[in-house]
């Protein structure tokens, strides 16, 4: 892929699963990143991710401080992307993309391609996630 780097996003909600991945509690999970306090979407991702991996993310999304019945104050998400559950800004995923396109969906204006899970990141904390700024950088990079 084009994409230089990998980016650490915060797992924002997360979509119900259908046929194999009903069995996981979930199907997709939707991933932002950060520009100042507020967390902007930048992906929905739904491959790349072992039967473990699945289990783990719902486990995980199942907490008690994580699940929420109501949308984060600091989360920006366009009406079309409201996740089945929401997650509090908690679990942080590093994610690989082919590259990044411009997006009118996504909050942050920019969207992944071909995102795939490589790990979740328990040693970082929302405020360590990628910066809309880094992204900037990154979607020039590869041109």
């Amino acid at each position: 892929g084009g994409l230089a780097d990998t980016l650490d996003c915060v797992v924002m909600g997360y979509y119900r699963g259908r046929g194999k991945r009903a069995a996981f509690g979930l199907g997709a999970f939707l991933v932002g990143i950060r520009r100042g306090g507020e967390f902007l979407t930048i992906s929905k991702v739904g491959t790349g991710l072992t039967d473990s991996q699945w289990r783990e993310m719902y486990k995980k999304c199942q907490m008690s401080n994580v699940k929420t019945q109501k949308k984060p104050k600091e989360y920006v998400v366009n009406k079309g992307l409201v996740p089945d559950t929401w997650c509090s800004p908690k679990i942080v995923v590093e994610i690989e993309a082919d590259n990044i396109t411009e997006s009118p969906i996504h909050t942050a204006k920019y969207a992944l391609r071909f995102p795939r899970l490589i790990r979740f990141r328990d040693d970082k904390s929302p405020q360590g996630a990628t910066t809309l700024k880094e992204v900037e950088k990154l979607f020039k990079l590869q041109k």
